[in-house]
């Protein structure tokens, strides 16, 4: 009986992570501040699957290893839940709604040699994750760093340094010896980061899937960084190389990622599609995922045992206290560009009271408000000629 119960629990247990992460891959907008925003909502806030500083201690570290970092934070949090198959159910719902998304853009942009308009009802979620992300923040602050004036010099100083434009890996490393020296006041193991060159595409022109499949393995295995830098990648391999694609279909595909929601990746999904369809499109998914499953294996193992290390601890913490700031930064950005139109300045002041003020909305409800009331006052605003 007990083996059953047992049982019972653990599939519940999974179809919870399914539910939430697959929730939060239909509403991941805002770029990597906006998903890490609504997962921490979701596992921490609401679900209370982790605390504060564990959640802090797995976005730091994400930002440092190759891969979406949005996607390894989730599976990290569904292995928390649900052990090695949660891991992998976490992943696989949080990517399928904008690979879905995509072969659907694919479709229409192959037919109709144009992208679906989306933009009236997406408006109002720019802003609407921006309130998320200043709520992160401030939730991420309040849990980590508290009255700590080493952690709190330390996120100020690398807030200028992101400000400023300096690599986000290298203020997070150097925050997290840094803290990991005035600590234990003696030296610290010293880091070799290696830098990876683009992955370099094949002279041949002709198609096969395989070939497909191991180009945007390698990009998955080594990305860092933004689009930007995924738009490197695949403009050397699938443009310049192969010649699969145009530069402008490319263009096409990074700005897909960019409005669908889910980690800007899903770009894979809509160039893939236009290579060769459907199989092109799920393959190039797989392929460009696929490392990070492995990698946050890897993770969820340093992790633990880093989090039992006193002296990796006050690593951790200075990782900590640089992510914040990190992602601080990109709300102070998010939060300029929807300051600059009033009607975005007005979604963001609602959705910024009601995330304060009441502790039982959703993310998912934030996201609709801001979505929803967007489309209105668009609509509202033409009406009246403004």
């Amino acid at each position: 009986m007990q083996e059953i119960n047992a049982s019972d629990s653990k599939a519940l247990r999974i179809k919870q992570v399914a539910w939430s992460c697959f929730k939060l891959g239909v509403i991941g907008f805002g770029g990597i501040a906006g998903m890490v925003a609504t997962i921490e909502n979701e596992m921490v806030v609401r679900r209370k699957w982790i605390d504060h500083q564990h959640f802090t201690d797995i976005l730091s570290t994400s930002y440092i290893i190759p891969g979406p970092n949005a996607v390894e934070i989730i599976m990290h949090c569904g292995k928390e839940r649900g052990g090695r198959l949660g891991l992998v159910v976490a992943g696989i719902c949080y990517i399928f709604p904008a690979m879905l998304i995509c072969l659907v853009f694919g479709y229409f942009y192959q037919r109709y040699s144009a992208i679906p308009d989306v933009q009236d009802f997406i408006f109002g979620i720019r802003p609407a994750t921006t309130a998320l992300v200043i709520g992160a923040v401030i939730r991420l602050s309040k849990g980590t760093i508290k009255t700590n004036w080493r952690l709190i010099t330390l996120c100020l100083l690398v807030f200028a340094g992101a400000l400023y434009g300096i690599n986000e890996v290298y203020l997070l490393l150097a925050a997290g010896f840094i803290n990991l020296l005035l600590s234990i006041r003696k030296p610290a193991m010293s880091l070799l980061l290696g830098l990876v060159a683009t992955p370099a595409g094949m002279a041949a022109t002709t198609y096969s899937n395989s070939k497909l499949f191991l180009i945007f393995l390698k990009i998955g295995a080594i990305l860092y960084g933004s689009g930007y830098v995924l738009f490197g990648y695949m403009d050397e391999s699938l443009v310049r190389h192969q010649h699969w694609i145009t530069r402008q279909q490319l263009i096409d595909a990074i700005a897909v990622g960019q409005i669908t929601p889910g980690p800007i990746l899903s770009s894979a999904t809509f160039a893939g599609y236009l290579i060769n369809g459907v199989t092109g499109g799920v393959l190039a998914t797989v392929a460009i995922f696929l490392p990070s499953f492995f990698i946050s294996f890897f993770l969820h193992k340093v992790i633990t045992w880093a989090r039992g290390s006193q002296r990796l601890r006050y690593f951790l913490d200075g990782l900590s206290a640089a992510s914040i700031a990190v992602i601080a930064v990109v709300g102070i950005h998010l939060l300029g560009e929807n300051l600059s139109s009033y009607k975005s300045a007005i979604i963001l002041l609602i959705c910024l009271v009601l995330s304060f003020f009441s502790k039982k909305i959703t993310s998912l409800a934030i996201i609709l408000i801001g979505s929803i009331g967007g489309y209105l006052m668009l609509i509202i605003c033409h009406v009246l000629g403004r």
